[in-house]
């Protein structure tokens, strides 16, 4: 299966805020490295993806689930806000599901699931019910 997009972001709002007027977000700069350098190493353009305008007290958007099963790899960004994000939850879980069904959770001996930890936090909070 080809897939549409190579990776989508998933991260709580509140840690892309910029520190300064002169800074981007955390989530944005990490975002424009890791298109970069895959792009790079893999000697062409990337499509990774992430929602830049939902914001907590939007509905879950179908916007996001429909994009899931044309998209090859979800990457969690940890924080203690992402751990208590009940949209951040929905979107790990629904992908979950949705690999689950099209692909698996693994491609050869690759998870499809991955976690960059910009905060640590508890270990046990990190598991998918």
């Amino acid at each position: 299966m080809k897939f549409e997009k190579h990776a989508f972001i998933s991260y709580a709002h509140i840690d892309n805020q910029p520190i300064s007027d002169e800074d981007e977000g955390w989530i944005s700069s990490f975002h424009e490295l890791l298109q970069s350098m895959v792009s790079m190493k893999l000697g062409e353009k990337v499509h990774i993806w992430r929602d830049n305008k939902l914001r907590g007290s939007d509905i879950f958007s179908d916007e996001i689930v429909e994009q899931f099963p044309r998209t090859a790899i979800f990457i969690s960004v940890i924080t203690p806000r992402y751990i208590n994000s009940e949209w951040c939850t929905k979107e790990i879980k629904e992908f979950h599901k949705v690999a689950s069904g099209n692909m698996g959770l693994r491609v050869e001996n690759k998870s499809r699931i991955l976690k960059v930890v910009n905060t640590p936090v508890d270990r046990t909070k990190l598991t998918i019910e």
